[in-house]
């Protein structure tokens, strides 16, 4: 039979370990929260980073797009004025092979 020593000393030795238990869930709980703090902050510094490159890079590449557009404009624009008959037959034969897609598709 427990004595009232023996139930005194588990009942301690209970509230020992659970203190411990305590105390390593709050370590692992702020070590965690420490750990991933600093993947979060470095990922937002990667995002600022490539958000900031993006705002940079993006009035370059539209002038790019704009001015490729305006050549190739310009290059159609010559072609279909020295060889309009070309021009009609290519897009008859264009509007025909849509036709067709459009016509088996239904």
């Amino acid at each position: 039979m427990a004595t009232t020593d023996n139930v005194k000393e588990m009942r301690d030795n209970l509230a020992g370990e659970l203190k411990s238990v305590i105390k390593d869930a709050e370590n692992l709980l702020d070590e965690t929260h420490d750990h991933a703090e600093t993947k979060y902050n470095q990922a937002r510094t990667k995002l600022k980073a490539a958000l900031e490159t993006a705002k940079s890079e993006l009035p370059k590449a539209t002038k790019k797009a704009v001015a490729k557009t305006k050549h190739a404009a310009h290059v159609t624009d010559e072609y279909v004025g020295e060889n309009p008959w070309k021009a009609v037959s290519v897009a008859a034969a264009i509007g025909l092979l849509a036709g067709l897609a459009i016509g088996r598709s239904k």
